[in-house]
């Protein structure tokens, strides 16, 4: 098996976690988080400001779990279609 390390670039995609409002349910003190819905499982998460500029080169925002689960799961957790 070959495998190559390098740097992440915009445009090479992957994931962004997004906190879940289940485990942050008062976001009070960060006024620049907005109420979303992981694309992948449908809860509520929220989107920081960061999290916003990162997906703009292409990265997907979604939530702790579906992040957590795709770190463990062959190609990233990909649903199959």
């Amino acid at each position: 098996m070959n495998i190559t390390i390098k740097p992440w670039k915009p445009g090479d995609g992957g994931l962004i976690c997004l906190p879940l409002r289940s485990n942050i349910p008062d976001a009070s003190k960060h006024p620049d988080w907005r109420l979303v819905t992981c694309p992948r499982c449908g809860r509520e998460c929220w989107e920081p400001e960061l999290a916003r500029q990162v997906k703009a080169t292409g990265v997907t925002g979604v939530c702790t779990e579906c992040a957590l689960r795709a770190a463990t799961t062959p190609r990233g957790g990909e649903q199959k279609k």
